[in-house]
């Protein structure tokens, strides 16, 4: 399931969705007759038409602002017609003995992302050994909501199934456990796959060259045959089957039952990562047509032999579907200046005032909308997006010029922008020379062609053809 890195290869890819009728996958509602076009840069699936060298990027979380840190920690937040969200989250209290440790959800709303009303405890735990990982996600097929929760006992960490019709009411899967994996994961539901989409923290054999933490495998007296740390994605269509059905049972070898994931299943480092690279933790959220995923990777240490190493750093992941992954950023730290006090994402992010916003007990951390990843260029390149169909409103850009890590290429930084037709052909009126835009970083600059707007072209398949310098491209709407 490990995908190469696209980070340089620019190359035909596949048309992207230009109708958001979900966000996070949570129904909202365009307002007809406008359609909504919004393209994001990710890959080289989202450009044609190359010229130049252009390379793919990812944007670290930075400090939005302090905050009161309301008592839970958030684990899926849905927008709401008036501009509110709903918000779910968890309260974990560990016991003096681990198997007596207590959680409970609770829902609420907020207008802001750091002040929360209506706050209600909507499910609570008996005592057990619980950990604190918690996934949490809504399916729009059904309006049915699923949280995954871990207790462990003598085969491992069994993942347990809540199932709820409103967020309110939640009844335990009679099934439980639903399967056995490592002790953290990432859950979110995929509009593509139509399947909630489950992302562990599974374990591998693997000859490592540093010792860290725990024994020997137990199926070889190799002492360092080691389990890694890798990712499963698993998935479902209702909560309760999933697929693989596969249990890593037995993690401990307490019962001499030792039994790993099907390797096809996980997503584990390849040639280009360090040799000594593990996948901690993964977690991923739906963003209009794809998903992303912060995955907090490992390494051991020399300077702690035989022991739990530190974290190394964070990374952005991309899915079209949420089941296979790329990972073009992995030079990008992706908590920014947070990492390692803050180790990962909790819940996907909730869109306020232009800002992508994560929260994380009394800070807020994000970055500007639609700008966790981009198309750049150091010297002049050109592209073009993949076809759509103009709406009847205008265009806008989501850029920076010059690109924040080329401050200094203030006098050379450019974007311009043509309209080409569904033969390939700039439409007269919307050639490059007529739309220029220079030494600017928002995330709504209007594209016009001396005064034009795009929309004159409205139902007519056409695609814009960029041409920049030291400049990154983050997104194209059609919506303010």
């Amino acid at each position: 399931m490990n995908k190469k890195d696209n980070s340089e290869s620019v190359s035909l890819g596949a048309l992207i969705l230009v109708t958001a009728n979900l966000v996070f996958g949570h129904p909202v509602h365009a307002q007809p007759p406008a359609q909504e076009v919004k393209l994001f840069f990710s890959t080289s699936q989202d450009i044609t038409n190359v010229w130049g060298k252009l390379h793919f990027g990812a944007t670290p979380m930075h400090k939005i602002r302090a905050c009161d840190n309301p008592g839970f920690s958030l684990a899926c937040c849905l927008p709401q017609q008036d501009g509110s969200w709903n918000v779910y989250g968890q309260v974990f209290k560990n016991a003096p003995t681990e198997r007596s440790n207590t959680w409970k959800l609770v829902h609420a709303t907020t207008r802001d992302g750091a002040r929360f009303e209506n706050v209600r405890t909507v499910f609570e735990s008996e005592p057990g050994p619980w950990t604190a990982h918690l996934g949490l996600a809504y399916n729009p097929e059904t309006k049915e909501f699923l949280a995954l929760k871990l207790k462990s006992d003598d085969n491992g960490f069994g993942y347990r199934a809540y199932f709820s019709p409103d967020g309110r009411n939640w009844k335990e899967h009679s099934g439980n456990p639903l399967f056995y994996d490592g002790d953290s994961m990432g859950l979110f539901w995929s509009p593509v796959a139509r399947r909630f989409v489950c992302t562990s923290k599974t374990l591998q054999p693997f000859l490592k060259h540093l010792q860290d933490h725990g024994g020997a495998h137990p199926q070889n007296k190799n002492d360092n045959l080691r389990d890694r740390r890798v990712i499963a994605v698993r998935s479902s269509r209702d909560g309760q089957k999933w697929e693989p059905p596969a249990s890593m049972m037995d993690v401990w070898n307490r019962i001499g039952n030792y039994k790993p994931v099907p390797a096809e299943f996980m997503l584990t480092p390849d040639a280009n990562d360090p040799p000594d690279m593990e996948f901690y933790r993964g977690i991923g959220f739906w963003y209009h047509d794809r998903s992303y995923m912060v995955v907090l990777n490992y390494a051991a240490s020399a300077l702690t032999p035989r022991k739990h190493g530190p974290q190394l750093d964070t990374e952005w992941w991309v899915s079209r579907d949420g089941l296979r992954w790329d990972r073009p950023y992995r030079d990008v730290n992706a908590l920014g200046a947070a990492f390692p006090g803050v180790p990962c994402i909790t819940h996907n992010p909730m869109v306020i005032d232009g800002m992508l916003v994560f929260h994380f007990g009394n800070q807020l951390l994000g970055m500007k909308q639609d700008r966790i990843s981009y198309v750049g260029s150091r010297a002049n390149a050109e592209f073009s997006t993949m076809p759509f169909q103009m709406p009847d409103a205008d265009l806008y850009l989501n850029a920076a010029v010059p690109s924040p890590d080329r401050a200094f290429a203030t006098q050379q930084a450019y974007v311009m922008a043509a309209v080409l037709d569904d033969k390939g052909r700039v439409v007269p009126g919307f050639e490059p020379q007529k739309c220029v835009i220079q030494n600017t970083d928002k995330t709504d600059l209007p594209l016009r062609w001396g005064g034009k707007s795009p929309r004159e072209l409205a139902g007519q398949n056409v695609s814009l053809h960029f041409y920049l310098r030291s400049a990154n491209i983050y997104a194209v709407n059609s919506k303010r």
